[in-house]
Parts: C-alpha cells; structure tokens; sequence
C-alpha cells in the first residue's frame, strides 16, 4: 500500500516527516495524513515524492 511504502521509503532515506515535508513545500501533518492513509498526494507530489525518495512509481504504489 502506498501509506506503508511511503513510510519504508522515507525512513530509508533517513528523512523525518518534517524534512520530507520541506521538501515537498507541504506541512508535516500532510506527511502524516498520506501515511495514515487518512489522504494521498496530488499527482506532481507523487512525482516529486519518486524523485526525493529516488524510487520507482511502483515502489509507491504497489
């Protein structure tokens, strides 16, 4: 599941949810929320988030 990856992939790239949440331009909280699955990121986020955490889109996603 993308909130399960997200986590795994941002840990592994020794990011906290604030550092990746600066990067992204987004509050932690939104960080958080994709993480819960409470939400998802819009299309150009999830983009950015394949080129912070170089992961693949299936990586995110699958």
């Amino acid at each position: 599941m993308f909130k399960d990856n997200l986590k795994t992939l941002r840990k592994f790239n020794n990011l906290s949810q604030k550092d990746l949440a600066l990067k992204l331009n987004v509050s932690f909280k939104t960080i958080s929320h994709w993480e819960q699955g409470y939400s998802e990121p819009s299309l150009s986020q999830l983009i950015k988030l394949k080129e912070i955490l170089h992961a693949s889109y299936d990586e995110l996603l699958e």
